[in-house]
This record gives structure tokens, sequence and C-alpha cells, in this order.
């Protein structure tokens, strides 16, 4: 869970790349391990009108569509709505995991329970309802180009801790560049709302969508801090095209039938 927020704040920021009524903006994102030069796709972004379709590399799709989130399942022809009756029953589950996790810590030695609750510390949603979260962009006064494109770097501390390095194009320099700032702002407002009724969550998102914003564009090179320097892994963009998007790509499938939040593992995790 270390990185859910970002995978939100960062990964969605894109879907809302197009305003613009008269053509959508397909975007590719890969994986690439930089000692062995491989790349594998990361994810395959579709957008028009403010609306945005996200597929994984495990072909899962999540679909952004006015004020609802639907995650939309293929293989069993399913879906999930995220409105606000999902994200209270969310509350309702990650409180009697969190009650789970304190019942099981404090039966643990006094060291292995320390080091679980720092790690915890450090998991957005995982601290309590009092966990602070602290996300701020830093400009390192450095340039760079990624695929050609010039972009600016920019490190992203979380609780005062070096996580991310991100190499950012300007919003004007990006094609579908209409109304990104107002369709992104919008979607903040609309998930900061969801997240108020899972209580711990509360903030978390908003952090993140404000260090975005800070930054004034989308990160065409994304690569993770580990333990203060560097990882071996980046996330590049290696498409980004302006191109009709069909009004069907935002819709759920027909016959797909509804289904509820699965219970995470019958009330939280085990620690062994």
């Amino acid at each position: 869970m270390k990185r859910i927020a970002r995978v939100f704040a960062g990964g969605m920021a894109a879907c809302f790349a197009a305003g613009s009524a008269s053509a959508g903006v397909y975007v590719e994102l890969v994986n690439h391990d930089i000692p062995g030069n491989t790349t594998q796709l990361s994810q395959k972004m579709y957008v028009e009108g403010g609306n945005g379709r996200f597929v994984d590399e495990e072909g899962r799709a999540t679909i952004i569509k006015g004020n609802t989130m639907v995650i939309v399942d293929d293989n069993d022809k399913t879906y999930i709505s995220f409105d606000k009756a999902t994200m209270e029953q969310l509350a309702k589950q990650i409180a009697a995991a969190m009650a789970n996790m304190k019942d099981q810590l404090s039966k643990m030695p006094p060291e292995q329970r320390e080091q679980i609750e720092a790690m915890m510390a450090k998991t957005p949603g995982m601290g309590g309802e009092d966990q602070k979260w602290e996300v701020d962009a830093v400009d390192t006064g450095k340039s760079d180009k990624v695929d050609g494109r010039a972009c600016k770097v920019w490190d992203i501390k979380r609780n005062g801790e070096l996580d991310d390095q991100l190499c950012v194009v300007p919003f004007a320099q990006l094609p579908g560049k209409e109304n990104f700032q107002a369709i992104f702002a919008n979607f903040a407002k609309v998930f900061e709302e969801m997240a108020k009724s899972v209580p711990m969550l509360s903030g978390v998102m908003s952090n993140e969508f404000s260090a975005q914003a800070k930054v004034g564009g989308f990160p065409v090179r994304s690569r993770a801090y580990e333990n203060g320097k560097l990882g071996t892994e980046e996330q590049l963009v290696k498409v980004w095209r302006e191109e009709p998007i069909a009004a069907a790509m935002f819709e759920i499938p027909a016959g797909y039938k509804p289904k509820k939040m699965p219970t995470p593992g019958n009330g939280g995790p085990t620690f062994n």
C-alpha cells in the first residue's frame, strides 16, 4: 500500500489532459528497467471531454466520467462504482481491518511492534486518524529531455523524505492541454469529497493533488527514490497523441453486472 496515494494523484492526472470536445488524447506509459534496458507496458489512457479510461498492464479498466469512478472487470463482466455508498462501505472495512491490526500488534514483542508501527506510519491511511501526510514538490533547478521533450526536474517529498523524482513537461506544451487544470481540480474536489467517508484518508489526496498542481505540468518520466537514492526503474511516457476517442470507451459495457467492494482479508491483514 506504500504508493496508493501517488498512484491516484500522479497516474490519474493524465486522464484529464483533454478538455476539448474536438479531440481526445491517447497516452501510453511504460516501465523501463534501466540496468537491463527493457521496457514493459504500464498503462494505457484514453481521454476526451473530461472523461477518462485507464487500462493497466493486466487489462483492468478504470473509467472516470463526470463525478463517478468505475472499475470494470472484463474477466467476469462486472463493475464496482466508487460512489458515496461504496466509500462508506470501504470505511467500515478499513476500520475493521485497523481494529484487527491493533489487536495483533498488542500481542507482539515491543521491538517487532515498533517496526510494524513505523512501517504503517509511512503508508497513507495506515497511520490512524491522527496521521499527518505532508507532500511537497521541490524544484531542483535541473532540466532534461525525455524522447525529445524538454522537461523540468522536480523532487517529491512525502513527510519530509525524498520519494519520487519527476521530469515535467509544462501543460502548454502537451497536445490536448485545453481545460486540463480546471478539470483536474474538479476531479480533486470530487475525490476528496468521497474520501471524507474514510476519515483516515481525509487530507491525504488533497495534499497529493496540491503537489501535482505545483509542478505545473505532467511527468514524462517518474523515478522513485529508495533510501534516498534513485531506484533502477523509471516510468516513461512513450505515446501522447491527439485522436478521437469513441464515447463507448467511457461507458460500462452492456450486460455487465454491479458488484460490491470485496472484503479485504476477512477483517484485515495478518502479521506472522
